[in-house]
C-alpha cells in the first residue's frame, strides 16, 4: 500500500502542475496573440494614429476651403479668385491668355 501512496502522490503532483502551466501557458499565449492581446493593442494603436493624421490633413483643408469661401463671400470680393472661379464654370478664357491643350 505504501507503495501505491507514492504512485499517486507523484502522479498527482505531476498532473496539477502539467495542468498548471498549460493553463499559463494558454493564458499567457491568448494575452499576446488574442483579440485584446498586446498585439491587438499595437494594431489599434497604428489605426488611431492613421486616422488622427487623416483627421489632421481633412482638418487643414476644411480651414483652405473656409479662407477660400470667406474671400468670396465678405464685403470685399477677391477680384483674383472670383475671376477665376468665373473662368472655371462658365469654360471660358480671356483673351489676353495662353491656352495649352493636353492629351488626355
Amino acid at each position: 500500500m505504501i507503495v501505491h501512496t507514492r504512485r499517486r502522490r507523484f502522479f498527482v503532483l505531476l498532473a496539477f502542475h502539467t495542468i498548471a502551466w498549460g493553463a499559463s501557458g494558454y493564458f499567457i499565449h491568448s494575452a499576446q496573440t488574442g483579440d485584446r492581446g498586446l498585439l491587438a493593442k499595437r494594431e489599434a494603436k497604428a489605426q488611431t494614429d492613421a486616422i488622427i493624421a487623416e483627421i489632421g490633413a481633412l482638418k487643414a483643408e476644411k480651414a483652405a476651403w473656409e479662407r477660400r469661401v470667406t474671400q468670396l463671400s465678405s464685403e470685399k470680393v477677391d477680384r483674383d479668385l472670383l475671376d477665376e472661379r468665373t473662368r472655371a464654370m462658365l469654360n471660358v478664357v480671356h483673351r489676353s491668355d495662353v491656352v495649352i491643350l493636353l492629351d488626355r
